[in-house]
């Protein structure tokens, strides 16, 4: 959580200076006019079509925390931003991590030595990782900061969707009995459920189009349970009902497509 509170801390920063930043791309010029005689000097917002690339870095809550420590995650999706600044997405966040809490799912394979050996008798080289996946669609609206810049703001947005993790084993040589391929799932924990998800953050286009980001909170709350139904080394059935809770940093690269064009070219600059 140290590092949680590090983020939080740069986020709010950025975000403080954020707004200066948007207001001064303004300096030195002119307010649009329309051609019409209409009186139409106020900027607008854009309908915005984007592609977005994320990383998250995450902390674990509720009974996911007893798994697994902090992990990472990448993803992508398109967000819809339409003229009134409402906001609809859909995204995808494959999650990876090394931070391992429950460690002791292999103890019915050691021997005496606390080894699992291979098919030759020797200690095997055995690796586990912490492996994930999500998806949502949200909701949301973008509320700017700036009348220079409407297409720039707090995004505030709901969801709900998919949430998946297991513990991800891989035997060197492949030469471990009891962690063939089909064996392997009496260890891996495969654990998936529906989440919901809430979003705050800062929402950035640019006026020249070049820089356009987003960043902000992801809270998950996933209601999940185990795939598999027994585990192989407690001997038992694994039918408990889980919480698994998520919050997440998430920095986003938006690669927009404006859907509005014909209306933005009706304006022009003095």
């Amino acid at each position: 959580m140290r590092y949680l509170r590090q983020i939080i801390t740069l986020f709010f920063s950025i975000l403080y200076l954020a707004k200066p930043f948007a207001m001064a791309q303004e300096t030195g010029k002119t307010e649009p006019v329309k051609k019409t005689t209409e009186n139409t000097n106020k900027p607008f917002a854009n309908k915005i079509l984007n592609f977005q690339f994320s990383y998250t870095y995450n902390e674990p809550g509720g009974e996911l925390l007893r798994r697994f420590g902090a992990f990472h995650g990448a993803g992508g999706g398109l967000l819809l931003k339409t003229k009134r600044n409402l906001v609809y997405a859909a995204d995808a966040t494959y999650y990876f991590g090394e931070n391992m809490k429950e460690n002791s799912i292999f103890f019915n394979l050691t021997n005496s030595s606390g080894f699992i050996t291979n098919t030759g008798g020797f200690p095997a080289e055995i690796t586990v990782n912490m492996r994930g996946f999500a998806f949502s669609g949200k909701f949301g609206k973008i509320f700017p900061l700036t009348p220079f810049n409407l297409n720039s703001g707090i995004i505030v947005m709901l969801g709900a969707g998919m949430f998946a993790h297991h513990i991800s084993i891989y035997s060197q040589r492949n030469d471990v009995a009891p962690l063939t391929e089909d064996m392997k799932k009496g260890y891996d924990r495969l654990t998936r459920g529906p989440a919901l998800h809430q979003t705050i953050g800062y929402y950035f286009h640019s006026k020249n189009r070049f820089i356009n980001f987003y960043a902000g909170f992801d809270f998950t709350q996933a209601f999940t349970q185990s795939v598999r139904g027994y585990n192989y080394d407690t001997r038992m059935p694994d039918t408990d009902q889980r919480t698994d809770l998520l919050w997440s940093f998430k920095f986003g690269w938006l690669i927009p497509m404006y859907l509005n064009i014909k209306e933005e070219k009706e304006f022009y600059y003095r």
